[in-house]
């Protein structure tokens, strides 16, 4: 029988058996090392939210007791109790994660000095075998509804609607199923994503009379009309004739709007939908306000995960080289970043390679071989090439 206990966070134990550790039966720190080096980035993203929000009360460690001693170890919630004693000593992980990894934790580390976690709240059982089954549950996927069940597109926009504003795109289908042009069936079987993607394209809403200001959804057109197209693009994605890669670019969105029948195309009218009695929407120069212009290769919020150390520390040097100095620097050094992260690729893979093989050939075999995995998709691919 599991039962709830107060546990002081200096006898909670690192899995030495967790799966995410390539030998099993380390000791803690390197196991610690190891799966800081793991998470990365992750790693401080949960530390922050620990420091910000504490533990969370709804998903709560699972552990059994420690044969010999008084402590406990964990058997389900390692990555909590990592990112908790990284918090307590960021020096402890240091060469396992990246230096401006390590500056972040270090600064979170000052802030949770100030009110630290003495003790988590923990479910206990007795051995691996009594907790073997809630972990396979959560780790394995929905199991036929058994397991958890994660949010769709249009759940964790409701959810984040029911905290704030309804998102265009469900504001769109809302529009059509109060004028009974959509289903609650025919809504569910809408790919949310894909009039999310087409939505937030200017040129194809400008063809079906619609606007986004401070993310609402503005009807400029006559009602009847934009219902109308908005339930063409609705129908043209529900029946599988539009597909994720026929839109999944900029430019294939313009293609896209491009090929719109004419007699689909709204005029703006200011006596029109929620838009009535208002003027017309003037369109605005695109360069009303332009994107700050960065001076890193890689930009602040690209969020990547190397596990090489080398490959690693290069990535480092490319987010603070600034290329507008350095130019040349920047243009070998990131020659060289690619060159190491295809090679990287290509062993762990076993991919055929000679030291002969061009640059190019590698680029386009690993391409390759990630549109196989399915992580990539063919006309992404075509794209990028």
């Amino acid at each position: 029988m599991a039962e709830l206990l107060p546990i002081p966070v200096s006898d909670l134990l690192i899995d030495a058996e967790n799966p995410r550790l390539k030998q099993p039966n380390v000791g803690q720190r390197d196991a610690q090392r190891e799966l800081a080096a793991h998470l990365q980035s992750k790693l401080l993203k949960l530390a922050k939210d620990i420091v910000e929000y504490g533990m969370n009360p709804s998903d709560l460690p699972l552990v059994m007791p420690n044969k010999g001693d008084s402590r406990f170890i964990v058997l389900e919630g390692n990555r909590r109790l990592v990112a908790i004693k990284s918090l307590e000593n960021p020096d402890s992980i240091a060469g396992a994660i990246t230096p401006a990894i390590l500056t972040a934790l270090r600064r979170l580390s000052t802030q949770y000095q100030q009110s630290p976690l003495e003790s988590i709240n923990c479910v206990v059982v007795k051995d691996r075998e009594k907790a073997r089954h809630w972990i396979e549950l959560r780790h394995t996927g929905e199991n036929e509804g058994a397991g958890i069940v994660r949010w769709g597109s249009e759940e964790s926009a409701r959810f984040r609607a029911r905290n704030g504003v309804v998102e265009p795109h469900l504001q769109a289908l809302d529009f059509l199923e109060q004028r009974g042009a959509l289903t609650p069936a025919q809504r569910h079987k809408v790919p949310k994503t894909n009039l999310k993607r087409l939505l937030n394209t200017p040129e194809v809403r400008e063809k079906f009379g619609v606007d986004i200001r401070d993310r609402n959804l503005e009807i400029l057109g006559k009602e009847e009309q934009v219902a109308k197209d908005l339930q063409w693009l609705v129908n043209k994605h529900s029946d599988g004739s539009t597909k994720v890669e026929d839109i999944y670019t900029k430019g294939k969105r313009l293609e896209f709007a491009n090929k719109i029948p004419a007699s689909l195309v709204v005029k703006s009218s200011p006596t029109g939908g929620n838009g009535a009695g208002q003027k017309p929407k003037t369109k605005r120069a695109a360069s009303t306000k332009l994107p700050k212009q960065r001076n890193k290769l890689i930009p602040r919020d690209c969020i990547l995960t190397i596990n090489p150390p080398r490959i690693a520390r290069i990535e480092q040097e490319l987010r603070v080289l600034n290329f507008e100095d350095y130019t040349n620097a920047a243009a070998v050094l990131y020659r060289v970043f690619v060159e190491l992260s295809v090679d990287s690729y290509m062993d762990t893979h076993k991919l055929p390679v000679t030291e002969r093989t061009p640059l190019t050939t590698k680029l386009m075999d690993v391409a390759n071989h990630l549109v196989s995995r399915k992580k990539l998709t063919k006309p992404l691919c075509t794209e990028s090439a």
